[in-house]
């Protein structure tokens, strides 16, 4: 039996979740703004404790590294590449879009409020994914056939599904944890009004 921890801190929904196999024996979802730093390695603490474990027992580590909060995303990528560093836990990485999906069996349309009229965006039917994911503003999606006649998620505390069981045949090993970066998909306020001031 594969034991696996999985977490996702991309959008206002902290999701942590232990699964047997493809099987989620037990998760904790925590629903904030931006303080999601200071309880991650917290939820993944209680969740092991729970079901009588240790970081030693974990075989794999399965993280959403976005798009979605720039923090938040820090913060996952952080925690796992810390784990699975300092335990010698194997890694891997996943679309946060589709980790938050992933349970819908349905063709979805995963979209995540990325402000001013934007999302972050990702179509997918039962595994395959039909849009990579994208920075886009939310009107010019009805023009884009892939995701036509897709169920709309919202990713929020109330619509979401996991399935673990997807989420790894989806996330790709990482090879060496130095080496992993979140996926931002767009600048930062800092670095736009950075290349504003020299010109780009």
């Amino acid at each position: 039996m594969i034991k696996r921890l999985l977490f996702d801190v991309s959008t206002s929904v902290m999701f942590v979740g232990y699964a047997k196999d493809d099987v989620l024996a037990d998760f904790s979802i925590r629903i904030a703004k931006r303080d999601h730093a200071k309880y991650l390695v917290d939820r993944i603490d209680q969740v092991i404790d729970r079901n009588r474990l240790t970081l030693d027992d974990i075989d794999e580590i399965i993280i959403g590294i976005g798009p979605g909060s720039y923090t938040g995303l820090r913060i996952a990528v952080m925690v796992g590449k810390m784990l699975a560093y300092t335990k010698n836990i194997k890694l891997r990485a996943v679309s946060s879009l589709y980790f938050m999906t992933s349970g819908y069996e349905e063709k979805v349309a995963a979209l995540i409020d990325a402000r001013r009229g934007f999302v972050f965006s990702q179509v997918h039917d039962k595994g395959s994914i039909l849009l990579e994911d994208g920075y886009r503003y939310l009107d010019d999606l009805t023009a884009i056939d892939a995701y036509k006649g897709s169920k709309v998620i919202f990713i929020d505390d109330r619509n979401f599904l996991i399935s673990p069981k997807n989420i790894y045949e989806k996330s790709v090993e990482v090879k060496n944890v130095h080496d992993l970066v979140p996926n931002y998909l767009r600048k930062t306020e800092a670095e736009n009004n950075h290349d504003q001031k020299s010109g780009n």
